[in-house]
């Protein structure tokens, strides 16, 4: 009975522990997430490429140091049924739990 409760208790310690990879899975999943709450009336929405980087300037109007970029190449069909391709960038706080902006522009 012990062991079991031990074991128990080391799966639930393991499981419940964030590593760095799920965290970037989840900041990409909000990134994705508040790019297409900017869009209206699309279809065929879908994520081309990728990319992240740690800005290490400070951005302007705050104080925080060391953000997190990141940029997605997205393409979908507009409401007019024309192919669109942009890019969407989302800047994350440091420690990356929250997003501080994010904007479509052309490629």
């Amino acid at each position: 009975m012990k062991n079991v409760r031990l074991l128990l208790f080391c799966t639930a310690l393991f499981c419940s522990c964030q590593n760095e990879r799920n965290a970037a899975d989840m900041r990409q999943i909000m990134a994705k997430d508040d790019i297409l709450s900017q869009l209206h009336k699309i279809s065929s929405f879908d994520i081309t490429g990728f990319k992240e980087d740690t800005l290490t300037d400070i951005i302007p109007g705050t104080s925080l140091k060391r953000t997190i970029r990141y940029e997605l190449d997205i393409s979908y069909v507009d409401s007019n049924k024309v192919q669109q391709n942009k890019k969407g960038i989302v800047l994350f706080t440091p420690d990356g739990k929250s997003i501080i902006s994010a904007e479509i522009t052309d490629k």
